[in-house]
């Protein structure tokens, strides 16, 4: 194995594996709606969503905290520790929730919601020796693990439907092998440069540095939380509009189709991933000038490059995704052009965030995440029952504006203290 690769080589790997995290959503959007009913359809997508919800309590927000850890202030011990807790607490939280909501509890929508957040059980685990690898400069282990990981997983779904025409047959399948692979990779890379005691697991030293993750994390557990929250909130009451008849099946899946272009503006996030790690080393160092200089030049480049591609969603941003779907979607034009927006918008807000974190100011955003949230349920089942999708997108972009708004506020105020 290749103990020094270069820095191009690091951020390519990082490149390839963050593109390959955005696409597999994307992936498998396409192949169950190819594949499946739109009813099942509908199921795998809301299932997803409820997903992307709950692996925010299994990773509790760690990772942005543990690879700016620059000086090893917690062993990797106590981080699998707190990985082991907030995972528990991921799969005993589930049905409680999904009760609350008025899930639909038929077999087969259990089956796809069991299997989906088993899979996401891997995410989490991947994502804790993800978070050693960036810590310690080597994101090109975790950039590979994941173009493997993933590109072998669609295939998983693909031929798995083919083959059985079972939507959880293949799932359960996807699920077993993602747990196999972070076991079987991603730790067994991890062993390559430390070792972990499972005896120091259960060592009160390793408790103790556990909780006090938990505590300095628990903020961020909650903004991403409410913020993942957000997302859904939409989703949950399309299915709700559904259940009253106001939208046809088959609406849970396009809003889900034109929402992920959204997922594909977080790689602007992801691309400068390495340099979060040599951000929070400036800032320990305290080079102040040369730390804001290049979050002024990163927050630019993210504006820019969002700009763009609002515009092209505009211009042909239907008609590609009509095109590789296979669905008539030309009638969402501008719901798509908001969403997208919309992204650009969350973009610009996770980048403060990040900075705040390395600052360990990120407290101090609890305001506008709350206000965000509260926002978001005063108006999404109203503009939804109203204008469907269309009202679904608004909803969405004026809780952007809320958390751009407000990060942007908050940094401008601690910076501003500093002089």
């Amino acid at each position: 194995m290749n103990n020094t690769p270069s820095q191009k080589s690091i951020y390519i790997w990082n490149l390839l594996g963050n593109f390959a995290a955005a696409a597999v959503s994307v992936l498998y959007l396409l192949i169950v709606s190819r594949m499946q009913t739109s009813e099942v359809a509908d199921q795998f997508s809301l299932a997803t969503s409820i997903g992307n919800l709950w692996i925010i309590i299994g990773q509790f927000q760690v990772r942005n905290y543990q690879a700016t850890d620059v000086k090893s202030s917690h062993p990797f011990s106590a981080y699998y520790f707190t990985r082991l807790l907030t995972v528990t607490m991921m799969v005993i939280s589930l049905f409680p929730y999904l009760w609350t909501i008025n899930y639909d509890f038929t077999n087969n929508s259990v089956m796809i919601i069991t299997w989906i957040i088993v899979y996401r059980v891997a995410d989490a685990f991947s994502d804790l020796f993800q978070g050693y690898f960036q810590q310690h400069g080597r994101l090109d282990i975790a950039g590979k693990a994941m173009v493997y990981r993933y590109a072998l997983s669609v295939l998983i779904l693909l031929f798995g439907l083919l083959l059985s025409h079972s939507m959880v047959l293949t799932l359960l399948a996807l699920a077993l092998f993602n747990l196999f692979f972070v076991f079987s990779y991603d730790y067994a890379h991890f062993k390559l440069f430390d070792k972990l005691s499972f005896r120091n697991i259960f060592s009160r030293n390793t408790i103790d540095e556990s909780f006090k993750i938990i505590r300095v994390c628990f903020s961020l557990f909650i903004y991403g939380f409410l913020l993942t929250l957000v997302f859904n909130e939409a989703k949950l009451s399309i299915s709700g509009a559904y259940a009253k008849g106001i939208v046809e099946a088959g609406a849970q899946r396009d809003y889900n189709i034109l929402f992920m272009p959204v997922f594909f503006m977080s790689l602007c996030i992801l691309v400068v991933r390495p340099l979060i790690t040599q951000m929070a080393e400036l800032w320990q160092r305290k080079k102040f000038q040369v730390f804001y200089k290049m979050f002024l030049k990163i927050l630019l480049l993210t504006l820019s490059i969002g700009i763009v591609i609002t515009f092209l969603t505009y211009l042909i941003g239907v008609n590609v995704l009509s095109l590789i779907f296979g669905l008539d979607l030309l009638k969402y034009k501008l719901e798509l052009t908001i969403l997208v927006l919309s992204g650009v918008l969350y973009s610009f807000s996770i980048i403060l965030e990040n900075i705040l974190i390395i600052m360990r100011k990120h407290y101090y955003l609890l305001s506008v995440y709350i206000l965000m949230f509260i926002v978001t349920k005063m108006i999404t089942t109203e503009l939804v029952n109203k204008y469907q999708i269309m009202g679904a997108s608004i909803s969405f972009c004026i809780a952007m504006i809320v958390y751009a708004i407000g990060s942007l506020t908050i940094f401008s105020i601690i910076k501003f203290r500093r002089k």
